[in-house]
């Protein structure tokens, strides 16, 4: 006869797959899209990755939000003193932790590069010039590429919990 599946059960999976979903979305950004945008002049491509900040910042956080909820939960409920709590509490700050990488590291960068899209050809004038703009979207690129990996790294730290790993 088959067990109903427990709560922390569930509540593991979702978080491991939300967690899992969310690092390789951030991770395709750095690794597929931005490198399709550095190839086009930047008054061209400038729009599009300012409308994938928009929309990135719509779901990523939450998104983070559920997934370190649920980590948090089940570190909750392991028993007390064992490296399963360990391990979950771990994979709850991990996954959190592309909000202040976001936040502090990020957005100085981000918000640049969406004046510049708002100021058009003399935005891109004012910053230095195409290679200025492309720059700017190369450090967007690996920071971006940082926070999928903070992401993965507290998603795989929650695989490692919920297998029991030691």
């Amino acid at each position: 006869m088959t067990q109903p599946i427990s709560t922390q059960q569930l509540t593991a999976l979702l978080s491991i797959t939300t967690s899992s979903l969310t690092s390789g979305a951030i991770l395709s950004l750095s690794y597929s899209t931005v490198p399709i945008l550095l190839s086009a002049p930047s008054p061209l491509s400038l729009p599009h990755l300012r409308a994938l900040f928009s929309s990135g910042s719509h779901i990523f956080p939450q998104l983070a939000t559920l997934s370190s909820a649920g980590f948090a939960y089940l570190a909750y409920h392991a028993p007390a003193g064992t490296s399963t709590r360990l391990h979950y509490a771990i994979a709850a700050a991990g996954v959190i932790g592309i909000a202040p990488w976001t936040v502090f590291v990020m957005k100085g960068t981000n918000m640049t590069l969406v004046g510049i899209e708002k100021e058009g050809e003399e935005g891109i004038r004012k910053a230095g010039g195409e290679e200025s703009v492309k720059g700017l979207m190369k450090r967007f690129q690996w920071m971006n590429a940082v926070r999928g990996g903070i992401m993965a790294v507290g998603a795989g730290v929650g695989v490692w919990a919920a297998m029991g790993g030691h």
